[in-house]
């Protein structure tokens, strides 16, 4: 069962709940030795453009929000439970090369960063993971996760399998080919490159649920991960993707560790944070 936790969101991203320090309770009270806190990191709000539009970024904390609010509450959280846990700061991040130094800049004030593709651009073009992603631009999503990870930024790849939910043939329905094969060892094979920890996410059952009429999982994709089985030198870690401090475990958590046992995968109870 999972031991600790580096993916977790608070209140700040507006679609989650909770402080830090009320995250850290529970985890000490589930038994956990370590806790990353990875709330959704922030692009300045005047970026709003066409192609940057308003609720790509009000999904996320803003600049002063990140430096003002959510620092000095993980310092808060840290000092309050000095010796009862050990408290990560970071954040999850899309990648959008234009802003290369905006992600630098607050990568300096963390001990980690999560790369999380929602949304990627090919050319000029803005396309979403959830929506937008076939057989030409799952190629799109790959070579973001390939240039984000080759900019020693990210410590951790978040749902790399996330591309699976709106994976749609002609007819609509739901489907695996050599495209998302092809894709699935870029990736995989970027996170060995960089020495990147890639994730299984236990978020991804009720996340599927969501987009999906039955309860099929959509990710985390069993052929993406019986894929990852045949590399050597693949760093797995389950995260939690918690969104509320009650869903560092539950229910799916205990499925996903089935899921983990079943097909005979190795990971790791705990990631090696290298600092800021």
């Amino acid at each position: 069962m999972l031991k600790n936790n580096y993916h977790t969101h608070t209140r700040l991203c507006h679609h989650a709940g909770g402080a830090p320090i009320d995250y850290a309770l529970k985890a000490i009270e589930l038994g956990f030795s370590e806790l990353g806190m990875s709330d959704h990191g922030p692009l300045p709000r005047e970026l709003e453009t066409p192609d940057i539009p308003g609720e790509a970024l009000t999904r996320n904390m803003n600049v002063k929000e990140f430096y003002e609010i959510y620092l000095p509450e993980i310092s808060y959280a840290k000092e309050m439970l000095k010796g009862k846990i050990k408290i990560y700061s970071g954040i999850e991040t899309e990648y959008i090369e234009k802003y290369h130094e905006h992600y630098k800049e607050m990568r300096e004030s963390l001990d980690y960063m999560i790369l999380g593709v929602h949304w990627f651009y090919i050319g000029d073009k803005k396309y979403n993971t959830y929506g937008d992603i076939n057989s030409k631009t799952i190629y799109g999503y790959l070579d973001t996760v390939k240039k984000a990870l080759a900019t020693g930024l990210y410590d951790y790849l978040a749902h790399p399998d996330l591309f699976f939910i709106q994976y749609n043939k002609e007819l609509g329905d739901m489907y695996w080919d050599e495209c998302c094969e092809e894709v699935s060892r870029g990736i995989i094979e970027a996170c060995i490159k960089n020495d990147v920890y890639i994730e299984i996410n236990a978020n991804g059952p009720n996340n599927s649920r969501r987009f999906n009429h039955n309860t099929d999982w959509l990710y985390p994709n069993e052929h993406f991960w019986r894929i990852a089985k045949e590399y050597e030198g693949l760093k797995i870690v389950v995260g939690a993707d918690a969104h509320n401090p009650n869903s560092l475990i539950t229910d799916d958590t205990r499925l996903i560790y089935e899921f983990i046992d079943r097909l005979g995968l190795k990971v790791l109870d705990k990631i090696e944070i290298k600092g800021k």
